[in-house]
């Protein structure tokens, strides 16, 4: 059974990953950066803050830190704010065949889990590399693009089981307590792809209710709750009612593969789809005048042009942030004009940094209306090993064309420590959170505890 699975291999599973340490100081960013620079961030803050009630007693009450803010909140609180913080700029890691974002819900369950069992590093750590094992492995069963068609966002069904697996190895779940944690857990997972109709801050959400849904589901387990069997596999399981394309050979490589290093992290702070099609365009804009070009042409997954490409009328008129983040016209205009879509430049295009929104800009809008968005059989081929573009730009009469197969930020074209750095500065700067002294806990992680990590990444 999957179950058994899921369960073996969290109460055998080693947090001792090589790649853990950089993954950890992008989560760490992108939430520190998405509470600086999100528009949604006061209201899911304050939203949160009247939901959870009295400030819980530190002194008698287990509690969790929300970042960077140094806020006290209960673990299961802690962990929604985070969670949805480390996803609020669209700019956390992504592991490619699952389709998710597995560190955002994870890390946010791990770390709040430690923090209210007043756990070992070790232990955290084994936590995190368990929810990102879980969570992709989950991914890989639902068959993204059958989930994705049925309207479900992969982040939030399939990141709860991730979050569970987080907390409960974080607080020593024993195996029948992880079984019922997962089985309740099937009972919570959900998520709906209509923010894309109008830019909504679900998305946003769904990784912060993802982590707390973790937290939840471990203490009512603990408490003695008895949850469903065969959550995932079972006749009326997850598989059955999330999807028309089941693949639960996934679940076989548990134990065996180290999701954490499968996962790639974003140079860009839009929807990973789009990331080779930047790439590509990057190359081209150092060869052209963007105000001489005509037309341009990307090609990408056709699950990412549903995301980023259909309706095409709207796509090329964003008016808000995450439609821009999910606009294939945009990121090709600000990439051609820029020469990147980098943290610096997407922020100030969208409003940051006290510069005004670009999306009414006359030249961007040229550039919006000359981009069409569609497949192409090579990608289409290659698609999911492969999130790959074809882009062709044409300037004054001449084609400049690439081809491109992986994204930078995944592991076979890794982003180098040096990058890696540089998104982490860039997204801390002005948050007054230390970027240097963040660096070198996390890359020491192994010999800080717990509290150590939080403390530097709080101001």
């Amino acid at each position: 059974m999957v179950t058994d699975r899921i369960v073996d291999h969290c109460q055998r599973v080693d947090g001792d990953r090589p790649a853990l340490p950089a993954h950890l100081l992008d989560w760490f960013a992108v939430a520190v950066g998405g509470a600086a620079h999100a528009d949604s961030s006061p209201a899911i803050l304050e939203g949160l803050r009247a939901i959870a009630g009295p400030t819980p007693d530190p002194e008698t009450d287990a509690t969790a830190t929300v970042v960077p803010s140094g806020e006290r909140m209960t673990p299961a609180d802690a962990a929604f704010a985070n969670g949805a913080l480390a996803h609020s700029l669209d700019f956390d890691d992504t592991h490619l065949s699952s389709s998710l974002h597995p560190g955002a819900p994870t890390v946010a369950a791990a770390l709040a889990a430690a923090e209210g069992a007043d756990a070992s590093t070790d232990r955290f750590l084994a936590g995190v590399a368990a929810g990102y094992d879980v969570a992709c492995a989950v991914g890989e069963a639902i068959g993204p693009e059958s989930h994705y068609d049925r309207g479900f966002h992969v982040t939030a069904t399939c990141g709860t089981f991730g979050a569970v697996a987080a907390a409960g190895v974080v607080r020593g779940l024993d195996g029948g307590e992880l079984r019922d944690a997962l089985g309740i857990a099937g009972s919570q997972a959900a998520g709906s792809l209509q923010f894309l109709a109008n830019g909504a801050w679900n998305k946003r959400l769904h990784p912060g209710l993802a982590a707390r849904r973790g937290i939840e589901a471990t203490d009512l387990a603990a408490a003695g709750v008895v949850g469903a069997a065969d959550p995932i596999d079972g006749d009326y399981g997850f598989l059955a009612g999330y999807t028309d394309e089941p693949n639960p050979e996934a679940f076989d490589r548990l134990g065996e593969r180290d999701a954490v290093a499968e996962t790639g992290r974003k140079p860009y702070p839009c929807c990973r789809y789009l990331h080779a099609a930047v790439d590509g365009l990057r190359e081209i804009a150092a060869e052209i005048d963007p105000e001489a070009v005509d037309e341009v042409r990307i090609a990408i997954p056709s699950a990412g042009v549903r995301l980023t490409g259909e309706p095409i009328e709207s796509k090329r008129r964003p008016d808000g942030f995450v439609d821009c983040q999910f606009s294939a016209p945009f990121v090709a205009a600000l990439t051609l004009t820029d020469g990147t879509a980098d943290a610096e430049s997407f922020l100030r295009a969208v409003g940051r940094f006290e510069a005004p929104p670009r999306w009414d800009d006359p030249e961007m809008r040229r550039l919006m209306d000359a981009t069409s968005v569609g497949t192409d059989p090579a990608v289409e081929r290659r698609f999911p090993a492969e999130w790959g573009a074809e882009v062709a730009v044409t300037a004054d009469g001449e084609t400049h064309e690439r081809s491109v197969h992986t994204p930078l930020g995944e592991p076979e074209t890794p982003m180098s420590t040096a990058e890696t750095r540089a998104k982490a500065e860039g997204l801390l700067a002005g948050t007054g959170v230390d970027a240097e002294r963040l660096v070198e806990v996390v890359e020491t992680v192994d010999d800080r505890t717990v509290a150590e990590l939080v403390d530097a990444a709080t101001v």
